[in-house]
């Protein structure tokens, strides 16, 4: 590792070289250049090739594809936040239009100038507060009175009270503006029931759209007091969204009886958004006696925090042993008093005192203070639901000040970033390792509901990483062969039956070999185990995303270590330590030196945000974080969020594929990204203004998910979607260029014909990865002179796996 005489690493400076050049001659592929389907579930076009021969050309399956995703892996809520809030219900219906070519027609995006729309709705799912969900009618004092009682006095409004917009939400700031002049949400801007703080409804209604720049744009302030009114860009440009949803997993005609009565069978986690395309005049656009509708997946599920914290669960005996009572009087007075109480709502209840309790304990807070074991309503009485972000700084509620301003029922207190407070106590207490060392306790304690019912009672599924008391049951095996749930038996990335190519750079060929194709012992295996989730959220990606100065993305032509030799990356970031690189960097496990699962949130400081200095008046003045003038200010001194969930935070394609496939360059959405550093997943763009998300799905539900049949297929929903775009109904992802696209008999728009690239289905991916925003306009001349196919070729060649 090296370091200046201030012990800071140095980056070595890495400039990518272009190999291939227009006109130099290539070999042929070395790999098969057909695509990974058929084509017989499209419509045969007959036309006269350059030859004169005739040639069967496919269409595709509508004149129109909407895909919808949601910016979220997995929204992870409890229903009931009568007695806290972790995070906020919140999930969006995001969606992307395109007119297809049929007749051999350039697809085109589509947005309002078309005038046309689109409708949302979640099927069967149209109402959250009530018997599915505590929150409007749970009482919370937003504006500081000291009583609960103002009309909006609720948690609904009260978590989002420190956002605020002066006029629109397209980010208009006044001349002379102050902060007299700023509309709350949550106060001015009261949030209505079952909907979102936009005033989306779960009911349904119309998708916003959002241009160029972006929309739903919200300002916030920071922990710099010079610096106020920073824009948050909640939505990505070109996509069409009704955002933060208060979904709960619940459908409409399952749900029956009052909310005490929820009980794990009730859970289906993978709810089917769909979204219509409509006119001008609000009528269903029709195509084939059929309205044009498409549905995807919006993931949302409960923490299993009740399996230790309720019961006979881990913590439980822990507070038994301290003397702690108040949790098991919350669990009787349910029993007792409700005979239409389920065991597990009971759980619940019990689970979330008993957290408080503990926080009072061991934090000086006194959550409890006011606590009534008989109260029917309002069981923390002057205190009220307690909402975590108002000490504990949380970046993806938009909340980067601690203590949060306007908190009311207690004394809030600065503290630690909400990521890094959960996980690193988690990581001290219950480490869980697996036999290679892999902590079980992931997955354990994020969501694992699965839609098939059965699948939802840990004592009958034997992918249920713990039991009913919080115990592992994979400790001597391989946490990776268990799951159901927001990431573990689902994501591409821990499916089994995915398929090269990979297009992997040679951190990507390390995971490759040393992780996924290696079992709890160390042993090659002859399929895939793929990877876990502390092999992307892990400090390796950090330490990349630090060293990057990206002139460009897709090429990588700047500063990076992406693009270097696996020795160079283990040179730079583990002074060459080849053991060192894998257990603590990147695939940490339980007790390596540095206990890197800990040391991961324990230690973690954020990116740097900005340079800064003062004029000679003492005014600050703020410049760009590769400046070369000002100190340097890390995300940690203006958020008390830190870095976390921002591209700095967070891992990156990037960080094992291949150069095009990566992400945007960022700095379009600052501060949730930065120049010449590469952006979020959710906000990035490939093949022009197309989202990423749009033909891949959402992290941790990345096509192809994991699909073992009807009754074991933890995530149902997300495959049914991707075989809406598949071209032979059995593909299942990515989606391909034939659903939007008329192409040739090797899955190739017909654009192409003409060109190397009309041959050669990967080489025509990989171009297409290497389009970004504008390059959509370019002439195919142009285009394939820009990008040549021997470069395409080459990309693929070096990246099959």
């Amino acid at each position: 590792m090296k370091r200046n005489s201030a012990g800071k690493r140095i980056c070595q400076i890495s400039f990518a070289i272009i190999i291939f050049a227009v006109g130099v001659s290539y070999a042929g592929p070395q790999y098969d250049t057909s695509p990974p389907f058929k084509l017989d579930h499209l419509k045969t076009v007959k036309e006269k090739g350059p030859s004169g021969k005739t040639i069967s050309l496919y269409d595709p399956k509508s004149p129109y594809a909407v895909f919808i995703n949601y910016e979220l892996g997995m929204h992870c809520v409890g229903f009931d936040i009568s007695y806290c809030c972790v995070i906020p219900p919140y999930n969006s219906i995001q969606a992307q239009a395109i007119r297809t070519g049929e007749r051999g027609k350039l697809p085109r995006l589509l947005s309002p100038d078309d005038g046309l729309s689109l409708h949302y709705f979640v099927r069967d799912n149209s109402y959250s507060e009530g018997n599915k969900m505590r929150y409007w009618n749970v009482a919370k004092d937003v504006y500081g009175g000291g009583k609960m009682d103002d009309p909006g006095d609720n948690m609904a409004n009260y978590v989002w009270t420190h956002l605020f917009i002066y006029k629109d939400l397209e980010g208009t700031i006044p001349e002379n503006w102050s902060e007299s002049q700023r509309l709350h949400v949550g106060k001015q801007i009261q949030v209505p029931i079952d909907s979102g703080p936009t005033g989306k409804n779960l009911a349904g209604g119309d998708l916003a759209y959002a241009g160029s720049k972006g929309g739903n744009k919200v300002f916030t302030d920071s922990l710099i007091p010079e610096v106020k009114n920073i824009p948050l860009t909640l939505t990505s440009s070109y996509l069409w969204d009704a955002l933060g949803l208060p979904l709960t997993a619940f459908n409409d005609s399952r749900r029956k009886g009052t909310i005490r009565s929820i009980s794990e069978k009730d859970f289906q986690p993978y709810q089917y958004s769909v979204v219509q395309l409509r006119d001008k005049n609000g009528k269903p656009v029709m195509a084939k006696g059929k309205p044009i509708e498409f549905f995807g997946t919006n993931p949302v599920d409960i923490p299993n925090c009740y399996i230790c914290h309720s019961g006979r669960g881990k913590a439980v005996k822990m507070a038994r042993e301290q003397g702690l009572t108040l949790f098991d009087k919350e669990y009787a007075y349910w029993k007792k008093n409700y005979s239409d109480v389920s065991e597990f709502t009971a759980r619940q209840a019990q689970a979330s005192i008993n957290i408080l309790e503990f926080h009072d304990k061991h934090h000086g807070t006194a959550f409890l203070k006011d606590y009534n074991p008989n109260a029917s309503n309002n069981r923390l009485g002057v205190v009220g639901s307690v909402n975590c972000a108002d000490c504990h700084g949380d970046n993806i509620s938009g909340n980067l000040q601690s203590p949060r301003p306007g908190a009311t029922g207690y004394k809030a207190v600065k503290a630690k970033t909400l990521t890094e407070a959960v996980h690193s106590v988690h990581a001290a207490i219950i480490p869980l390792p697996d036999k290679a060392g892999r902590t079980q306790s992931c997955q354990a304690c994020h969501p694992t509901h699965w839609q098939e019912e059965k699948m939802n009672i840990p004592a009958s599924n034997p992918f249920q990483i713990v039991d009913e008391e919080g115990n592992p049951r994979f400790s001597n095996s391989d946490v990776r062969i268990a799951g159901g749930g927001c990431y573990l038996r689902r994501d591409a990335h821990t499916n089994p039956s995915a398929k090269p190519p990979f297009f992997l750079n040679e951190i990507g060929k390390w995971y490759f070999s040393e992780v996924s194709r290696k079992d709890e012992n160390g042993k090659p295996v002859s399929g895939i185990r793929g990877l876990y989730c502390t092999n992307c959220h892990n400090q390796l990606a950090h330490e990349l995303y630090n060293c990057d100065d990206l002139r460009d993305a897709t090429s990588q032509q700047g500063k990076s270590l992406r693009n270097k030799p696996l020795a160079a990356v283990i040179q730079e970031v583990a002074n060459g330590d080849g053991k060192r690189f894998k257990q603590y960097f990147a695939d940490p496990v339980v007790g390596a030196e540095g206990e890197p699962l800990r040391a991961y949130y324990e230690k973690h400081t954020g990116a740097t945000l900005v340079k800064a200095t003062k004029d000679s008046g003492g005014k600050l003045k703020l410049f760009p974080w590769n400046a070369q003038e000002g100190s340097a200010v890390p995300y940690d001194g203006a958020s008390a969020g830190k870095d976390w969930w921002l591209a700095a935070g967070e891992p990156h394609c990037a960080d094992c594929h291949l150069a095009p496939f990566v992400e945007s360059r960022g700095g379009n959405y600052f501060p949730v990204d930065q120049p010449n550093k590469y952006a979020l997943y959710r906000y990035s763009k490939a093949h022009g203004p197309i989202a990423c998300q749009s033909c891949h799905e959402s992290i941790h539900g990345l096509y192809p998910v994991r699909y073992e049949g009807p009754g074991k297929t933890a995530d149902v929903t997300s495959h049914q979607q991707a075989l809406q775009f598949s071209p032979d109904g059995k593909y299942a992802g990515p989606v391909t260029c034939a659903a939007c696209h008329r192409v040739n008999g090797k899955g190739v728009p017909v654009q192409l014909e003409g060109t190397k690239y009309s041959r050669d289905y990967w080489a025509s991916v990989t171009l297409l990865h290497f389009m970004r925003e504008g390059d959509e306009k370019l002439p195919i001349d142009r285009l394939v002179e820009k990008y040549p196919y021997g470069k395409s070729q080459a990309v693929v060649q070096e990246g099959w796996k």
